[in-house]
């Protein structure tokens, strides 16, 4: 026995009375199979409808052997009351249902938008939750302007009001077909094919609204690169897709209030702002370079602290980040004997960078980790060189306790 897919016949069935054929009896929940059933169960990306069999919430439905199993909670009353050969009454969610179904449509959309765009498109996965996951593999990376194309060429389509058919053809049939879009092996049997009428073709197990205006706006929130070109788009139809567009809309028109311009002046206002940002941060690069270089100098000219013949140089510099504090210690080391050079950083927190000429070969990095850990921080490198950050002490404290460590370092050698 199979069950007969009547979501297949009509998807906007929502009540119904089922004919119980076969019970599944498990530890917390029953599995209830009907001769034919409206319930759409989980598969290709989309999840199990949702409703009630008689006053039992339906947690799953699924496919097996081509049954559609529908499970309720396990209770003495279901014990009891869904038997073979009863009729029972059953309630779709419609508005889960209806949701699921938008997505579903928008995401045939949005592939032959993208088919339109790019010529070669393959097809790497499909999921529908909050919002829709579309995950597309195109010749190159789909860019920003990319999406908004994409987005654009699927509401043309929702406005145009195209028809969206569904059929049965051979997998003969189906191989034969250039344009038909599918991401898993085709079944032996008969291939259900949904076709958006001049616009997308796909062989598809899903259900589907019947025409395009149907939808909704369409709304692409987000993409991710997930591998060498295979993106993944997120979008929203219906009234997330009108959600998120307002949102979007009350974000622009602030942005364009603080800046004191209009809303479609915004964006070159913006990019105006983001150039001269980028000349500031290169010029603020090279003054912290030149400051460095001139720090370098200065404290390759000083005398130090002498401790057992050996230069021990220290500093405190609030202007240089972590990875250039190790360029200046490498910098003040490069070329020099007997000398110890430890640099600290930052203002919430603490950096330290320390480092020995190669001639003495002090194993210094083992006990600074172990000054960093004690107020809360860490770190690592080689046994000569070391940087630790996330230190939460004074700067006093912590050049006394350095001094002590190094100075214990240099006698002990």
């Amino acid at each position: 026995m199979q069950t007969t897919k009547k979501y297949w016949e009509d998807a906007f069935v929502f009540s119904f009375e089922g004919k119980v054929m076969e019970v599944i009896q498990e530890e917390a929940r029953i599995g209830i199979i009907f001769d034919e059933s409206y319930f759409y169960p989980e598969g290709g990306g989309q999840p199990s409808d949702r409703g009630m069999i008689a006053s039992s919430p339906v947690m799953d439905v699924q496919e097996m052997d081509e049954k559609i199993v529908h499970y309720v909670p396990l209770t003495e009353t279901a014990r009891k009351y869904f038997i073979p050969g009863s009729w029972v009454p059953c309630e779709i969610d419609r508005d889960f249902r209806i949701n699921n179904m938008r997505l579903h449509t928008t995401c045939h959309i949005l592939f032959g938008a993208a088919r339109k765009l790019f010529g070669e498109v393959g097809y790497a996965g499909f999921n529908i939750g909050e919002v829709g996951n579309l995950y597309l593999e195109t010749p190159r990376q789909i860019r920003s302007e990319d999406l908004r194309e994409i987005s654009s060429l699927a509401n043309e389509i929702v406005v145009a009001d195209r028809q969206v058919t569904s059929s049965f053809v051979s997998a003969d049939q189906a191989k034969s077909m250039k344009e038909l879009a599918y991401n898993l092996e085709l079944p032996k049997g008969q291939v259900r094919i949904i076709e958006v009428a001049g616009w997308d073709i796909a062989a598809c197990s899903g259900t589907h609204m019947q025409r395009t205006v149907e939808l909704g706006p369409i709304k692409v929130i987000a993409r991710e690169i997930h591998k060498k070109n295979v993106t993944r788009i997120d979008y929203a139809v219906g009234k997330r897709a009108i959600e998120e567009m307002a949102r979007d809309d009350k974000s622009l028109s602030e942005t364009a209030e603080f800046l004191g311009t209009s809303k479609d002046q915004t964006p070159i206002l913006v990019r105006k702002l983001s150039n001269e940002y980028q000349t500031a941060q290169k010029d603020l690069r090279q003054i912290r370079e030149r400051l460095m270089e001139s720090r370098v100098k200065e404290l390759r000219a000083s005398d130090g602290e002498m401790i057992a013949g050996v230069k021990l140089i220290t500093d405190r510099v609030d202007f240089l980040d972590a990875n250039a504090m190790k360029t200046m210690v490498l910098k003040l080391l490069n070329g020099v004997t007997n000398m110890v050079v430890v640099i600290i950083g930052g203002m919430d927190s603490l950096s330290v960078v320390a480092g020995c000429s190669s001639d003495l070969n002090l194993l210094i990095s083992q006990p600074i980790v172990a000054i960093a850990k004690k107020y809360g921080g860490g770190g690592g490198g080689k046994p000569t060189f070391v940087s630790a950050g996330g230190i939460q002490c004074q700067n006093e404290q912590l050049m006394m306790e350095l001094r002590g460590q190094i100075s214990q370092a240099i006698l002990s050698r």
